[in-house]
């Protein structure tokens, strides 16, 4: 669940992304997972489901590994997008701001950490290629 006033606009990182409106600081607690609100999908119910619905799920939700459950959001926070410099750090049951950011930042998160399996990083071009 989000604990900050946020907004959904278009991306530069991918099609729709998740923004403050308002300004954060460094450390400040932006999401926590509340069950309440957040719905956890249990791995074996993806068996019944339609490949879109599947699709969406793991390009949506944390995957909790020892739980073997999706965690889907239900507010904007199924539009973060991934970067490699998030501006939030994820710290389990909560994301906090990993630096002080201004309205109409982005809040982005590392799929990696965060463990979406639907996430395939692009390979990285190698370094001699980026040089030229």
């Amino acid at each position: 669940m989000l604990l900050v006033r946020h907004y959904v606009s278009r991306s530069k990182i991918h099609g729709l992304g998740l923004f403050l409106g308002e300004a954060v600081t460094c450390g400040q607690r932006i999401w926590k997972y509340e069950p309440t609100f957040d719905t956890e999908i249990p791995e074996k119910l993806l068996d019944y489901l339609l490949d879109p619905y599947v699709e969406v799920i793991k390009h949506n939700a944390e995957y909790l590994t020892s739980e073997r459950v999706f965690r889907l959001g239900n507010d904007g926070d199924i539009f973060m997008n991934h970067s490699d410099q998030p501006t939030l750090v994820d710290r389990g049951e909560e994301m906090v701001a990993a630096r002080d950011l201004k309205p109409g930042d982005e809040l982005t998160c590392d799929y990696r950490s965060v463990h979406v399996l639907g996430f395939n990083p692009p390979e990285s071009e190698p370094l001699d290629q980026l040089a030229q």
